[in-house]
């Protein structure tokens, strides 16, 4: 007894804290994935508390139904301990009538299980606690054995099947029907125990593969090209709301992006900084939206009632894209792209280097597009016209270090096309 118990308990539990050691330390393993494992080690600890049970409590000259008891609760836990183990093969599965399906069998084997309570046809104890099978006496073993099967087929038919996973999957599905053979002819307790704890451990061992760590990078960057594929959608669409609410800017926001991503890349930037103050430069002018058109469109002088309400845009603008949490500092350039580099902008006076860099890179660019496209109230300047307004605007409106990289590019812009790209 005493070897049977140290047999049954030892690797089993040893193996248990090696791959909870694993688990934790697995930065790149999928939350789900985890979990899974989790509820795998609870269900392998709990059959084999119950069989444990199950050799001590004859010494204990328990009753009969007691012996029943704890016979039912693990053949019970052993169907359900391969299901949540096809939930892991099946883990991109998200049809629910599947899992459901796959059920089936296990509640068939635990309703088995518990009719020993109140019939002979399943299994039995005598007053002498010996063991005997009745007609459906061997059902557990039958819905072990179906699992085992389901999950050979389920590893070749799942969706994003995998070779070497499918290795593993036929593996653990003859190591553990070998193992349960074993228990039945040889009565050979330690044997099933050691080989679900080991089937368990070899299954994750697929969990640490390059291939299974490049599929899981794979999908995450798949994921981040959707999200940017959409947030981009996203600022363009609205940055179109804004710029049709007046022909004579159709493309500003866009324009505006380009140049505040060139400045940027001109500084050294990297591609993270670019892509934000390319979404900034697109949504600069959002807060537009909520100023009236016969302001905006108006070809004539403002009021200066009428040019306080349009100074009041970029409060607006802040206000609309500060809530935007998957881009936090999106408002940025909506909120302080009127600011001067001298501290007489609008609308919170903000001096030199107080004002974030890409608000200061935008203040250029849109300062740039404005000056280059031809508005209501007049044409588009003349190309030298607008590189004297750069260099009389450094230090005065402009940042000068970031003006010097615009008039730079107006040097190289012989033919004067980038107001037309």
């Amino acid at each position: 007894m005493s070897y049977d118990f140290l047999t049954i308990n030892f690797f089993p539990v040893v193996g248990m804290i090696f791959l909870l050691v694993f688990l934790l330390s697995n930065p790149i393993l999928e939350k789900s994935v985890r979990l899974k494992f989790y509820r795998l080690i609870i269900f392998v600890q709990m059959e084999l508390i119950l069989y444990d049970l199950e050799l001590l409590l004859p010494s204990l000259h328990c009753s009969p139904q007691t012996m029943t008891l704890v016979t039912a609760l693990g053949y019970s836990i052993r169907p359900v301990l391969l299901y949540f183990l096809i939930g892991l093969i099946l883990r991109k599965d998200k049809r629910k009538g599947v899992r459901r399906l796959l059920a089936i069998p296990g509640l068939i084997g635990m309703g088995v299980s518990f009719t020993a309570f109140f019939t002979d046809v399943a299994y039995y104890y005598d007053d002498n606690l010996v063991f005997h099978r009745g007609i459906l006496g061997w059902t557990p073993h039958l819905v072990m054995l179906s699992y085992l099967v389901m999950m050979i087929v389920l590893s070749f038919v799942r969706k994003g099947k995998n070779h070497f996973e499918q290795f593993i999957i036929v593996e653990i599905s003859v190591i553990l029907s070998l193992a349960a053979f074993a228990e039945s002819l040889f009565n050979s307790y330690a044997v099933l125990r050691i080989a679900i704890m080991c089937s368990v451990i070899f299954y994750y061992m697929f969990f640490q593969t390059k291939i299974y760590q490049s599929d899981i990078i794979g999908r995450q960057k798949e994921k981040i090209a959707m999200s940017e594929h959409f947030n981009l959608q996203m600022v363009a669409a609205l940055a179109g709301t804004v710029d049709a609410k007046d022909s004579y800017t159709k493309g500003h926001s866009r324009r505006v992006a380009e140049y505040a991503r060139e400045i940027a890349k001109r500084l050294g930037k990297d591609e993270k900084f670019r892509k934000r103050i390319y979404y900034m430069g697109m949504l600069h002018d959002v807060g537009k939206i909520g100023i009236p058109d016969t302001i905006i469109k108006k070809s004539g002088k403002l009021t200066e009632e009428e040019y306080n309400i349009i100074k009041s845009h970029p409060s607006i603008g802040s206000d609309v894209l500060a809530n935007i949490s998957d881009m936090p500092q999106l408002y940025c350039g909506a909120r302080w792209h009127h600011e001067r580099f001298d501290g007489s902008g609008y609308p919170d006076g903000l001096k030199g280097r107080d004002i974030p860099l890409e608000a200061r890179i935008i203040a250029v660019a849109d300062a740039y597009d404005a000056m280059t496209s031809r508005r209501s109230y007049r044409d588009a300047l003349p190309q030298e016209q607008v590189r004297q307004e750069m260099v009389m605007g450094k230090g005065t409106q402009f940042d000068p270090q970031i003006a010097d990289i615009m008039v730079s590019m107006i040097d190289e812009d012989v033919n004067y096309s980038m107001k037309e790209a």
